[in-house]
C-alpha cells in the first residue's frame, strides 16, 4: 500500500474516537489483553497542522491538549513524558532517563539524558563472590541496578532551551490525571501479572496497582496515584527538588536500604548533568538527511551504518521482494558488529562514528554481502579513529522503554524515547515512581575471555550504552520530511531502520511500515517477528540463503509521523496502546 492510500479515519472522526480517554477500557467493555503477539488495529491519521505519535492514549491527549493553549512541541513532549510515568510505569517515568532530538526554528539539537553510574561503581560491579557474571534477574532486582534518574533534568533542559509555556503547566494533566485515577489498561494489567510475586512484596505498589486481597486491579478499574501527583506538585515548583531535596533525599534512602550499604550520596544526585550535542546525520540515497542521538546511545550512528550498508546493496523499492529482507538482515549483522566492539560513553571510550560512516568504509563492509549469508557473530571492522585495544560486548539486552514524536502548527518538532529499561525498572519503587535499572545495559564482564576491556564495562560516572535511536529525516530541501522512534531493547536499531526504509524507499505509509513485520539480527542468528504475513512466509526462501532464522516476539512500539502535500500522517504501532492525534 503506498501514500495514496485513502485515510482510514477523517481527523474530526479520530479525535471523536479517542473520546475514549475519559472511559477507556471501562469494565463493561469486552477484555482485550494486550500480550506480546497481539496487535490492535491502528488508525493512519491526518494532521493538517500538528501531530502527536505516543505509546499511551493518555499521554498522546495530554501532549494534544497542550499544543491546543499554544503550546510547542518541546512542551507536549514534556507533558506526554510526565503522563506516561503514570499510565504506562512499566515502560518510563521520572525514575529513569531517555534521549531527544528536538528541532526548533530550524535548528536540531541531540540530547542525552542517560542516567549514569554512581561514583561507588566499578567494573567488578555485577560480579558474584563465586567471581562469575551475575544472573540478569539477580543484577536487575539489586540496588546496582539502579543508574541516577534523570528523566526530570533533561525535560527540564529541554524547556530552558525551546519550551514555550510555563513549566507548571505542564505537570498539571499528569498531577490531575494521578489524584482522579484512570482506568487500568489491558497492557498495564498483563505486566503486572507477570511480575506480581515481585511487585506484591512492596506495601507502596500495591496500594498503588493491586487489591486489598492480593490481586492486580481489574482491566477498567480505576487506578489513583497520590504520591506521584505529590512528587510532581514538588517538581513543579522547583525541579531541584529531585536532585537535591526531599525527593532525592527519599531515592538516596531506599537505594541504600536495599543495598544494605552506601551506593549513593547526594553528590551522585547533585552533580547530574544532561549533555546536549550536534546530532549524527548522514545522506541517505543522495535525497534523505537522516539524524539522530550520537553516543552514549549505540542507536543513531548504528541505524544509519545499517542504512548505508543495506543502500549499497539493494536499490529496489518492492516491500515483498525477499532480497530486501535479506539484505537488512545482512547489514544488520554487520552494523551491529561495529556497534558491539566499539560504540560506549564518549566520555570513557573514543568513539569512530564519523569513521563508522566514512562512505569508503561503508563501501568496504558493503563488499562482505553476498549471495551467501555471513555466519554470525560478524567480526567488527577497523574504521578509522578506533582503539583497538577493546572486545566486543556480545551480552543480550531486554526489552522495554517508551516513545513519541511531535509536530506543531510551526513545523518545530521532537522525538524523545524515555525508559526505565526493564519493565517495572529495578521494581524498586519511592514516592510513586519505580527506579530504573539501567545500568544492567553495561556488559557484565569487565574483560572478554582473552583478557581485553569491554568498552562498555561499568565504570563510576559513566552512561551505560543504549540502543535508543530517536530519528529525524529532512528533504533535499533541508524541510522536515519523517520522525520515527521506537521501544525495543537492542532491536530498536532495526526497528527504527525499517520504517525508515518502508516510509523513505517503498513509499509505504507510516502505518503500512510500522505494521510490517519486524526483523532483525544483532550480529546473531536473525529473528523475524512470529506470524502468518509475507515475511514468514519467506523464512523457506531465506533459509535457503543461508539464513538462520528464529522466529520470536519483537515487540516495537514505533511513533511515525511523515510529511505530506495535505500534511503530516500518523500512526502508532498495533503492538502497543498508542494513539496518534492530528489537528
Amino acid at each position: 500500500m503506498n501514500r495514496n492510500t485513502t485515510i482510514k479515519k477523517s481527523v474530526l472522526g479520530v479525535l471523536v474516537a479517542t473520546s475514549f480517554f475519559s472511559n477507556a477500557y471501562a469494565a463493561n467493555q469486552p477484555v482485550a489483553p494486550e500480550v506480546a503477539t497481539a496487535k490492535t488495529d491502528k488508525e493512519l491519521v491526518l494532521g493538517k497542522k500538528s501531530m502527536v505519535v505516543t505509546n499511551n492514549p493518555w499521554a498522546s491527549q495530554a501532549a494534544s491538549e497542550i499544543l491546543g493553549k499554544g503550546g510547542n512541541a518541546t512542551d507536549a513532549a514534556i507533558a506526554a513524558a510526565f503522563m506516561l510515568g503514570l499510565t504506562e510505569p512499566q515502560s518510563s517515568g521520572i525514575g529513569g532517563g531517555g534521549y531527544a532530538m528536538v528541532y526548533n526554528d530550524k535548528k536540531m539539537k541531540a540530547y542525552d539524558g542517560r542516567e549514569v553510574a554512581p561514583r561507588s561503581a566499578n567494573p567488578q560491579w555485577f560480579i558474584g563472590s563465586d567471581g562469575k557474571p551475575l544472573s540478569f534477574d539477580q543484577a536487575m532486582l539489586s540496588a546496582k541496578s539502579i543508574g541516577v534518574p534523570s528523566e526530570v533534568a533533561l525535560l527540564y533542559k529541554m524547556h530552558q532551551d525551546s519550551g514555550k509555556l510555563d513549566w507548571k503547566k505542564l505537570l498539571e494533566p499528569a498531577i490531575k490525571l494521578a489524584q482522579k485515577g484512570f482506568p487500568m489498561s489491558p497492557r498495564l494489567y498483563n505486566l503486572l501479572v507477570a511480575d506480581q510475586n515481585v511487585l506484591s512484596a512492596n506495601p507502596a505498589i500495591t496500594a498503588v496497582y493491586f487489591n486489598s486481597d492480593g490481586s492486580v486491579k481489574a482491566i477498567g478499574t480505576t487506578v489513583k496515584n497520590p504520591d506521584y501527583a505529590t512528587t510532581l506538585q514538588k517538581i513543579a515548583k522547583d525541579p531541584q527538588e529531585f536532585y537535591t531535596g526531599s525527593i532525592a533525599k527519599d531515592i538516596i534512602n531506599i537505594i541504600n536500604e536495599k543495598a544494605g550499604t552506601e551506593l549513593y550520596t547526594k553528590k551522585d544526585l547533585k552533580d547530574y548533568n544532561v549533555i546536549v550535542y550536534d546530532p549524527v546525520c548522514s545522506l541517505y540515497r543522495n535525497q534523505y538527511k537522516i539524524c539522530s542521538v550520537p553516543p552514549s546511545s549505540s542507536g543513531g550512528a548504528t541505524v544509519l551504518e545499517l542504512m548505508q550498508i543495506y543502500a549499497n546493496n539493494y536499490s529496489g523499492n518492492n516491500p515483498q521482494d525477499v532480497k530486501w529482507a535479506y539484505n537488512f538482515l545482512e547489514a544488520s549483522k554487520l552494523a551491529y558488529a561495529d556497534r558491539n566492539q566499539y560504540l560506549a560513553d564518549p566520555d570513557f571510550v573514543k568513539q569512530p562514528v564519523k569513521g563508522l560512516l566514512n562512505t569508503d568504509y561503508l563501501a568496504s563492509r558493503s563488499k562482505l554481502v553476498s549471495e551467501s549469508a555471513l555466519a554470525t557473530p560478524v567480526s567488527a571492522g577497523i574504521p578509522d579513529g578506533i582503539d583497538k585495544k577493546y572486545a566486543p560486548d556480545l551480552s543480550p539486552k531486554p526489552h522495554g522503554t517508551t516513545s513519541m514524536s511531535i509536530v506543531d502548527k510551526n513545523g518545530d518538532a521532537v522525538t524523545m524515547t524515555v525508559t526505565v529499561e526493564h519493565q517495572f525498572g529495578s521494581h524498586l519503587f519511592v514516592d510513586g515512581f519505580f527506579l530504573n535499572n539501567e545500568l544492567t545495559d553495561f556488559s557484565f564482564k569487565p574483560v572478554s575471555d582473552n583478557g581485553k576491556p569491554i568498552a562498555n564495562r561499568v565504570e563510576a560516572g559513566k552512561r551505560p550504552r543504549s540502543s535508543i535511536a530517536p530519528t529525524m529525516v529532512f528533504d533535499k530541501k533541508g524541510k522536515l520530511y519523517a520522525l520515527t522512534g521506537s521501544p525495543g531493547g537492542s532491536q530498536i536499531i532495526c526497528y527504527v531502520a525499517k520504517n525508515l526504509i518502508g516510509m523513505l524507499d517503498m513509499g509505504l505509509t507510516p502505518l503500512d511500515a510500522v505494521s510490517s513485520a519486524n526483523l532483525c539480527a544483532v550480529n546473531t542468528n536473525p529473528v523475524i517477528e512470529s506470524g502468518n504475513d509475507w515475511l514468514n512466509q519467506q523464512i523457506p526462501q531465506l533459509q535457503a540463503m543461508g539464513e538462520s532464522i528464529v522466529q520470536s516476539d519483537l515487540v516495537s512500539g514505533e511513533t511515525n509521523i511523515l510529511k505530506t502535500k495535505n500534511g503530516w500522517l500518523g500512526a502508532a504501532d498495533p503492538r502497543r496502546e498508542g494513539v496518534a492525534i492530528g489537528n
